[in-house]
């Protein structure tokens, strides 16, 4: 009788009711297309002799493309990150650009013993300058110090916290490529107030050999090449 009773109940219990949808967890309905991302854009300009450039120069530009037309026009440029590249007597020369290292981007083999890297604007730097001339990188820490900078050369300054710091330096270059190379603390080189320039300099001018030039302190190769701050 209590088995009979039992595959009673079980054979009459009925099945329960389907949940509406949603309590049975049914996909939710697609999300709309999100807009396309704009692209960032460069143009280069020659720049007149002027305030800007003493000899005159080469003009960079960056925004962002905000009507993707492919051009990138007045409107969208970010004054704020213009440079120059400037032809100086026998020189040419970059304008003073902010130090903004990253450890996100890709590395030639020469540059992978440095933890951090930033491109600069190069198409001055010709395959003549390259392999006949000769490139001299200038680093101007928070307080104002030049200093010359030489692969694995260490530079002292302060970081955005006024805390002292030192920091190993280097730099690439080839034909329209250059970068700026460190190792140390990137949070605290990055917005303090430091800044770097390099100089140019095609074949022997005025017969200074490479190493003279290299040896030369800051003030005194700005002015055999009338380079202008």
């Amino acid at each position: 009788m209590f088995l009979c009773s039992t595959l009673f109940l079980f054979s009459c219990s009925k099945d329960g009711s389907n949940g509406k949808d949603g309590a049975n967890g049914a996909n939710g309905t697609n999300g709309t297309n999100g807009t396309n991302g704009k692209t960032a854009l460069t143009r280069t300009t020659k720049e007149p002799a002027g305030a800007n450039c003493t000899y005159g120069g080469t003009k960079f530009e960056t925004g962002i493309d905000a009507n993707n037309n492919g051009t990138l026009e007045d409107n969208e440029v970010t004054t704020t990150q213009t440079k120059y590249v400037c032809s100086g007597a026998g020189a040419i020369y970059s304008s003073w650009i902010d130090v903004n290292v990253s450890d996100t981007m890709a590395k030639l083999s020469e540059e992978n013993n440095f933890n951090f890297k930033q491109l600069l604007p190069a198409t001055a730097l010709t395959a003549d300058i390259a392999n006949k001339g000769t490139v001299l990188m200038y680093y101007k820490g928070k307080n104002g110090v030049i200093s010359s900078l030489t692969n694995w050369g260490d530079v002292k300054d302060v970081d955005s916290s006024g805390y002292t710091m030192w920091i190993t330096t280097g730099f690439v270059f080839k034909e329209k490529y250059l970068s700026f190379l460190v190792n140390g603390y990137m949070d605290g080189v990055n917005n303090n107030g430091s800044a770097i320039r390099y100089v140019l300099i095609p074949g022997m001018v005025q017969g200074r050999s490479i190493t003279d030039l290299k040896k030369l302190p800051y003030s005194e190769m700005a002015k055999l090449y009338n380079i202008a701050d």
